[in-house]
């Protein structure tokens, strides 16, 4: 029947019939043959036909052919076609000429194309204008028919909802798109189940949000159980929260082995805390080589840990260099451990750059090893001031060597405030020194209890060193 259809097409076709001529390209691309899908596009596009011209030209953009794709989709508008002018607004939108967009997507909108509005709200959403963006959303809602076009803009207003804190009506706009979807007479299509899915994703994550956590399971189950993997990925941690630590390894499992790197990472991650690396270096390895950089971090972790330190360095080196700051700080000291100084310098100033306080301690400790004291103390200043307490006891220690004792008290009073046992010492010794013995004898004490077990015994040594024994 359908070979009859197609023989009976091709000779209409052949005729001259334009119609003919998109069923054969609709056909061809529905079997993967782009070439004479095209034909057939150009034989009906150069009739005049604008439906074949927008298709010609949503082939060639495809194919890279920006120019002469923009020419025939620009012809289908000028012929009168709605769609066309929408799709002129979305290749000026993609190659980056936003007002144009803007004035395309108008134009379409202005005639009723439920598209354009979607994607003209979208663009005053970008644009910082949410009330002119809502009103374009809510136009398309109302348009009869495209039911696909109509939740995306419900779920575009749920977002604006949730911005504007109305959670209550993001809530009954996606319950309200999922049942449209879902109740319609159309016969579900693969694209009408990925929109389900999304608004249902969306859902669960606002009824988790506001402690309704049976029924955001229940939701995120619906759209989980048709192979949705962001449902899956939701549904995981939702189970990690609740304490089911089997039913998130099920469904971060299910989620990895449908390919999502995402549901690898967290079920290799899930392995770690239940001590169970060698399950869990198959789907770190997995992540490692697909490039995602915390994949590669943290195999690089399991790596040290099992003293494979070659081959750890190696992924700690890809994670930094994909800007993962505490690789920066672990490569930089497995580099180090091997003795190459400088490199594991570079490293640390690069993770101190970061941000990474432990790296501007470390390179602060590096630069004094090779003699450089002045370098030294600004990075263990930048330490201090990033509020890492051995970064205060070096700043304070180098400051009291050279005299700067009153900028030295401050550094070691803020980290013996933080709990640093050592800098207790060093305060203690340093206000004897001045003078305040029972003071000091006060700070060494409990730089005792807090663990430098010779405290007392050292601040007694350095008077009697300055002052004569029995002083």
């Amino acid at each position: 029947m359908a070979e009859q259809a197609e023989q009976r097409d091709h000779a209409a076709a052949e005729r001259g019939d334009p119609d003919a001529m998109i069923r054969l390209a609709v056909l061809a691309g529905q079997r993967g043959d782009a070439a004479e899908a095209e034909r057939w596009y150009r034989r009906a596009a150069s009739d005049g036909h604008s439906e074949a011209m927008l298709h010609l030209g949503g082939l060639l953009e495809e194919r890279g052919e920006s120019a002469e794709a923009e020419r025939w989709i620009r012809r289908s508008a000028d012929a009168g076609n709605v769609n066309a002018v929408g799709a002129i607004g979305y290749l000026r939108e993609t190659h980056g000429d936003l007002e144009g967009a803007h004035e395309w997507y108008r134009a379409a909108a202005d005639r009723g194309d439920s598209y354009s509005m979607v994607r003209l709200g979208l663009l005053l959403v970008r644009g910082g204008r949410p009330e002119e963006a809502r009103e374009w959303l809510r136009k398309a809602v109302r348009r009869p028919g495209q039911l696909l076009v109509r939740a995306d803009a419900m779920r575009q207003l749920a977002h604006l909802a949730v911005q504007g804190g109305d959670r209550a009506e993001a809530e009954r706009l996606l319950r309200e798109a999922v049942s449209m979807l879902v109740e319609a007479d159309e016969p579900a299509t693969q694209e009408t189940v990925q929109v389900s899915n999304e608004l249902l994703t969306l859902l669960g994550s606002l009824l988790r949000d506001r402690g309704e956590s049976a029924e955001a399971e229940q939701v995120y189950g619906w759209a989980a159980e048709f192979g949705h993997t962001p449902a899956m990925i939701e549904l995981g941690r939702l189970m990690e929260e609740r304490g089911r630590p089997a039913a998130a390894e099920e469904w971060h499992r299910k989620g990895a082995e449908a390919g999502n790197l995402r549901s690898a990472l967290l079920l290799a991650m899930l392995l770690m805390e239940q001590r169970r690396p060698a399950e869990a270096e198959p789907w770190l390895r997995r992540t490692a080589e697909a490039g995602v950089p915390p994949g590669m971090d943290f195999l690089g972790t399991l790596l040290e840990k099992r003293g494979e330190f070659a081959e750890a360095e190696r992924w700690y080196r890809e994670a930094a260099e994909a800007r993962i700051d505490h690789a920066m700080l672990r490569l930089a000291h497995l580099v180090e451990k091997r003795g190459a100084l400088t490199e594991a310098l570079h490293w640390y100033e690069r993770a101190a750059a970061a941000g990474q306080d432990m790296a501007m301690l470390k390179a602060g400790e590096l630069e004094e090893r090779r003699g450089d004291r002045d370098t030294a103390d600004r990075w263990y200043e930048r330490a201090a001031q990033a509020g890492n307490e051995f970064g205060m006891f070096h700043v304070a220690r180098l400051r009291t060597d050279r005299g700067a004792h009153e900028d030295a008290e401050m550094w070691l009073r803020r980290g013996s405030a933080a709990g640093n046992a050592n800098c207790m010492a060093l305060l203690g010794i340093l206000l004897a020194e001045q003078g305040d013995v029972a003071a000091g004898e006060q700070w060494c004490r409990r730089a005792m209890a807090a663990g430098v077990p010779n405290a007392l015994t050292d601040m007694k040594a350095v008077l009697e060193a300055h002052r004569g024994p029995g002083l």
